[in-house]
C-alpha cells in the first residue's frame, strides 16, 4: 500500500537494519505503490516510508533494481553530481560528491546515473543525507 514519504530529518537520519527475506517483499511491494505516486522518483528505501530496514528499490524505464541487505564493496571514478535531488527533501536539489563506478558485495557492477541512485538509496539506509554529501570545492 502506497505511504507517505517521510521528510523529517531527525527521522531520516536514523541507522536501517537487516530485511529478512519474507518482510523485504512487503515492504518492496509498498515502496513501489509510494513510489508509483511521485513524478520524478526514480528510487526509494524503506527508512523514506518509516520501515527501518536496509531494502530500498530503484525504477527506472528499462530497469528495475531491488536492494536488499546490499553493500558497496568498491567505487571508483568520484565526481560532482549536479543537482540531485531527494523525495524526502522536496524542493532541494544540491550538488554532491558520487562515484560513476560502483561494484555491490554481490559482485555486480554498476555506471553511470544508475550508480549514482545505487548510493543515494544506500545512503539512505545509513541515515545519510544529499546535505552529507554535498560538493565542497577543494582550495
Amino acid at each position: 500500500m502506497a505511504k507517505q514519504i517521510i521528510t523529517d530529518i531527525k527521522n531520516l537520519k536514523q541507522n536501517s537494519v537487516r530485511a529478512g527475506f519474507f518482510e523485504s517483499r512487503r515492504i518492496i511491494k509498498d515502496l513501489e505503490k509510494t513510489l508509483a505516486t511521485t513524478r520524478n522518483g526514480i528510487g526509494l528505501s524503506a527508512i523514506q516510508i518509516g520501515i527501518y530496514r536496509k531494502v530500498s528499490i530503484i525504477r527506472l524505464p528499462n530497469f528495475k533494481l531491488n536492494l536488499i541487505n546490499a553493500e558497496i564493496i568498491y567505487k571508483a571514478d568520484p565526481f560532482r553530481m549536479k543537482g540531485e535531488a531527494c523525495l524526502s527533501l522536496p524542493g532541494l536539489s544540491i550538488d554532491t560528491k558520487r562515484y560513476n563506478l560502483i561494484k555491490l558485495k554481490n559482485g555486480k557492477i554498476y555506471k553511470g546515473l544508475i550508480a549514482v541512485a545505487i548510493q543515494h538509496e544506500l545512503d539512505h539506509q545509513k541515515g545519510i543525507l544529499i546535505l552529507d554529501r554535498k560538493w565542497r570545492k577543494r582550495k
